[in-house]
């Protein structure tokens, strides 16, 4: 782990084969107002069309370029963690946009309240065609402080918008690798940070005070693969925390269960339409039984692979 720097935020981007759809998050992050900061991009695309497209912008000192060889956005995640020279992480997808006063709206929820672990801003979609398809978003307002949870239920921010403090989530053992985008569980790892943190007495924070664009155009046809996906992974990552004996956390996928999926079917019914809930409640299903047979570390909640040592084949520009 590297020496934090006073006053120093650092933003963080993984990516994978997009090529230059990266541009625009460079750029806008590059545009940020705070005083000082660094960009993190960890790169394991399979060709070199991001590296090209970003070439441009490596003349900044602010950004630092790494190409890696591994698969999976959580071991990239914990890669950028690992090198980052600040105390707070602000995190954001290879597709959106960030505002000029991203990383000062995010610091300063971290400076204001020194238990918070976790925090997460607003994702509004681009403009879109909604007629043929949606753009994963999260909005609320006001701003929560969330300690508990019960709390929990009603904090569902995406790792579109997030940030961290980072000896925290590295003290929690970092972001499991498991789960995420490319891992066995394909999808949230936001969710399960979340939930590890608030287990091990940090707090999460929601702030509307600051949102990301999105530009993650989805078909309505892969929204349904893509809720496949986020349901199978919340089942994995929900089962976790039971297996090892929290049995309080039981109410967080209660809710998920009975309130969300199933409230999703009983509305459909209600108003005659195909059963698209049920798709997410045979994914959780699914999902639960499977990371219950999954090895944990009871001391971290992280699925067990053998080795998580990171192998890295990387440059760093």
């Amino acid at each position: 782990m590297t020496d934090l720097e006073t006053d120093l935020i650092t933003a963080l981007v993984c990516t994978r084969n997009r090529g230059d759809s990266i541009v625009r998050t460079v750029r806008s992050i590059l545009a940020n107002r705070h005083p000082k900061f660094e960009l993190i991009v960890v790169d394991q695309s399979t060709d070199d069309c991001t590296a090209t497209a970003i070439s441009p912008f490596l003349h900044d000192p602010r950004l630092r370029y790494i190409r890696t060889e591994t698969s999976g956005k959580t071991r990239a995640l914990n890669l950028g963690l690992a090198r980052a020279r600040s105390e707070i992480v602000a995190i954001t997808d290879d597709d959106c946009e960030v505002p000029p006063d991203w990383l000062e709206k995010l610091e300063d929820v971290f400076k204001r309240y020194p238990g918070v672990a976790v925090g997460y801003c607003n994702v509004d979609g681009a403009p879109h065609d909604t007629r043929t398809g949606f753009i994963p978003a999260y909005q609320q307002r006001g701003s929560k402080l969330v300690l508990t949870l019960p709390e929990k239920l009603r904090a569902r921010g995406i790792g579109a918008g997030m940030a961290v403090r980072r000896p925290a989530v590295m003290a929690l053992g970092g972001f499991d690798e498991m789960l995420g985008p490319g891992g066995l569980f394909p999808s949230a790892d936001e969710w399960d940070i979340t939930v590890r943190a608030l287990l091990k007495g940090y707090g999460i924070y929601e702030t509307d005070n600051v949102a990301v664009t999105h530009y993650g155009f989805r078909t309505y046809s892969e929204g349904r693969a893509l809720a496949r996906r986020d349901w199978l992974a919340i089942g994995a990552a929900y089962a976790k925390p039971i297996k090892c004996g929290y049995w309080r956390f039981i109410v967080v996928p209660a809710y998920e269960l009975v309130i969300v999926a199933l409230g999703q079917m009983l509305w459909e019914a209600l108003r005659f339409r195909r059963f698209r809930g049920l798709i997410r409640v045979t994914a959780f299903v699914r999902g639960f039984l499977r990371g219950w047979r999954t090895p944990v570390d009871r001391k971290t909640l992280l699925f067990e692979t053998g080795c998580r040592q990171i192998v890295l084949s990387q440059s760093e520009i």
